[in-house]
């Protein structure tokens, strides 16, 4: 069982490309695809992600165009395939430190390859989530979400279905 949040979601994302050890995951407002988001503008900073990964939480060391194959191998979207872990990911509407673009692309490729994903989209709020109806909510549905799958408990009123090709 995973559950965290900001960059060790994009630590969660990653660790359920690699290997099949959890029973579940929970991310929320994770980096799914390094290179779309080390060329994204910081809209809480007003500068370039670019920094994250040259020196700080990535410590790449190396630009994106120095070393493009270091960035791709660590990406989640570039292993996205071999996922088998099923995952509840989490985001803001609003979030402006990581956009919640990241989670769609990756609930997307997530259900194109018919996997096991639920992703819940919160209007109004950013990467965490202020409003205490929609901390509850989340509390809630990570709450069924690990019930279901490390207790055997019944489905939750609000899915968790196998999900269609689109």
């Amino acid at each position: 069982m995973i559950n965290i949040t900001g960059f060790y979601s994009y630590e969660a994302n990653f660790i359920i490309t690699q290997t099949n050890l959890f029973a579940t995951a929970v991310s929320s407002a994770g980096v799914a695809d390094l290179t779309s988001w080390y060329l994204t503008m910081g809209w809480n900073t007003g500068t370039p992600e670019i920094w994250r990964f040259e020196n700080q939480q990535w410590r790449m060391g190396k630009s994106l165009f120095e070393d493009k194959a270091a960035y791709n191998r660590n990406s989640p979207m570039e292993h996205v395939t071999n996922i088998q872990t099923p995952l509840l990911s989490w985001t803001g509407k609003e979030d402006r430190q990581v956009h919640w673009y990241q989670s769609i692309e990756f609930y997307l490729a997530l259900r194109r390859l018919n996997k096991e994903h639920i992703m819940l989209v919160y209007p109004q709020e950013k990467h965490l989530l202020r409003n205490p109806k929609n901390q509850k909510d989340l509390s809630e549905h990570i709450k069924q979400w690990f019930d279901y799958y490390l207790q055997n408990k019944s489905i939750p009123s609000w899915g968790i279905t196998p999900l269609k090709s689109l």
